[in-house]
């Protein structure tokens, strides 16, 4: 075998590798702790992309991936033991167990059916309700984002023919559990409450204001407040969206 023995852990935990491929890299196994910590960690992460929920990859997506991987430093095993540069070895030749991890999640996406995004196998973003979905979605939907002082960002819709309008609050940071966010219509010195929002992470839906209303978010203990014992983070106009 002309090739590099240790370059070989992906292509192996692939079972990409010819038998005798293969048997000779079993082999090697037998005395090099690095790559069998390779070999685990390449296999554990093809089965938790295996078992990822499956949807149609975007056509680019292999080539984004192993873009990516040329781009990020990679951490070697955790008890890798450390191998001197080869003579006559290249760089690209020293990296090459880096590139197939990329190499590995990209098949595994392609074979498994395909996953949006790495990221989405352990974490996906939460999804709206749908009273909030319907007012973004509508088709004469009007949509801004705009940012709020505590370092977020508020999404609001607004549907003509629905008479509503919507906020996705998702981009919120988070508050502890002494606190939440709470929605108020504002009509001259007049602040009135539209509601607590419990959970952050689903927005909320709600008729059109009249004219000359805007709506503000602050801060407030748990349970909300009859009036804002803070600041507006932000205020929006919905009309002018």
């Amino acid at each position: 075998m002309s090739t590099d023995v240790h370059t070989l852990s992906g292509a192996y935990a692939l079972d990409a590798l010819s038998p005798e491929e293969a048997e000779e890299f079993r082999r090697h196994l037998d005395g090099c702790q690095a790559c069998r910590d390779e070999v685990r960690e390449l296999q554990r992460a093809a089965a938790r992309l295996g078992g990822a929920e499956a949807s149609a990859p975007p056509p680019d997506l292999k080539a984004r991936v192993l873009a990516a991987a040329e781009r990020t430093p990679q951490e070697p095993p955790a008890h890798a033991v450390r191998r001197e540069p080869q003579p006559g070895k290249t760089e690209d030749q020293r990296r090459r167990w880096p590139l197939w991890l990329a190499a590995a999640a990209a098949a595994v996406v392609v074979v498994g059916g395909g996953v949006v995004g790495l990221q989405a196998m352990d974490e996906e973003e939460p999804t709206l309700p749908l009273a909030v979905s319907q007012v973004f979605e509508a088709d004469d939907a009007r949509t801004a984002t705009v940012r709020t002082e505590n370092g977020g960002k508020l999404t609001v819709g607004v549907s003509p023919s629905r008479n509503e309008m919507a906020v996705d609050t998702r981009d919120l940071p988070e508050l502890d559990d002494e606190r939440v966010y709470q929605l108020w219509a504002v009509h001259g010195d007049e602040m009135v409450s539209v509601g607590v929002l419990d959970d952050s992470d689903e927005g909320t839906a709600m008729g059109m204001p009249e004219e000359d209303t805007t709506v503000a978010v602050t801060v407030e203990p748990d349970g909300g407040s009859e009036q804002p014992t803070t600041a507006p983070i932000v205020q929006v106009d919905p009309r002018a969206v």
